[in-house]
């Protein structure tokens, strides 16, 4: 039995003595989902349509897993090594901003790339982009621009760096929630059909140079009842580098 623990134990010794073993696996994923990444231009006109990123079947090893696979993996690990490391710091409000900027359609995050590859804007998050439209000749919003609603976690001193087309309202935490649906309702009072639509970032996970961001875009009727149908959500996993939180993935998306 003792010789059983001993052997185990020193199975384990190496990954518990070389704190950097997480990092370079993480480091090495990241170089995994960038090998089999390709990008479509979708821009064919002067609206703004970004770019999109995706993984092809045929972009990958023989053998080698899949990007889907690959990218659970990542985020597993993200999640397990930063599960409980502060987002409320400047790193994780840079982030925070990143997100908030592309949910409303004030900004968008660029694709994560290797060292010395052109970067590219992403597409617009949820329903924040545009398209064009032949019988008017103009890039129109798929949604109209209404005041922009989102929810954070607590933080402190948390700031945008310049407001939106339209009216932006944060909250922060439960009590934010709360003064989201006043000040919206108080905005449509008297208009029973009035639906509240907001995004709510449900988890974030930051640890060293990577993270996972996952939002809910839920719609609420009368104060607080929830809609069955929202706008969807989607889960992100971002690298910070030069200077900046860049998008390496949209992990999933849902309706």
């Amino acid at each position: 039995m003792l010789a059983a623990l001993v052997f185990a134990a020193s199975l384990a010794a190496p990954m518990a003595q070389d704190s950097l073993a997480p990092v370079r696996k993480a480091d090495s994923l990241r170089v995994a989902v960038l090998s089999a990444a390709r990008f479509v231009l979708l821009d064919t006109t002067q609206c703004n349509q970004g770019v999109l990123r995706t993984f092809p079947d045929s972009a990958r090893a023989a053998g080698a897993p899949s990007a889907a696979e690959t990218l659970a993996r990542l985020e597993r690990l993200v999640i397990a090594q930063g599960v409980e490391d502060p987002i409320d710091n400047a790193r994780g409000h840079a982030l925070l901003r990143a997100v908030v900027g592309w949910e409303v359609g004030m900004s968008r995050p660029n694709w994560d790339v290797a060292d010395g590859a052109p970067t590219y804007r992403a597409i617009a998050a949820g329903l924040a982009g545009e398209f064009w439209n032949p019988e008017t000749k103009a890039c129109e919003s798929f949604v109209p621009e209404e005041p922009h609603y989102v929810l954070l976690p607590p933080l402190t001193n948390f700031t945008m760096p310049r407001p939106p087309r339209t009216a932006l309202t944060i909250g922060f935490g439960e009590p934010g929630l709360l003064d989201l649906r006043d000040k919206f309702f108080a905005a449509h009072r008297g208009d029973s059909t009035a639906v509240l639509t907001y995004a709510h970032v449900i988890a974030t996970v930051v640890w060293r140079d990577y993270a996972v961001v996952a939002v809910n875009r839920p719609a609420e009727q009368l104060g607080a009842m929830k809609l069955r149908q929202g706008a969807g959500g989607s889960t992100y996993l971002f690298h910070f580098a030069n200077g900046e939180w860049r998008l390496l993935a949209i992990v999933r998306t849902w309706t």
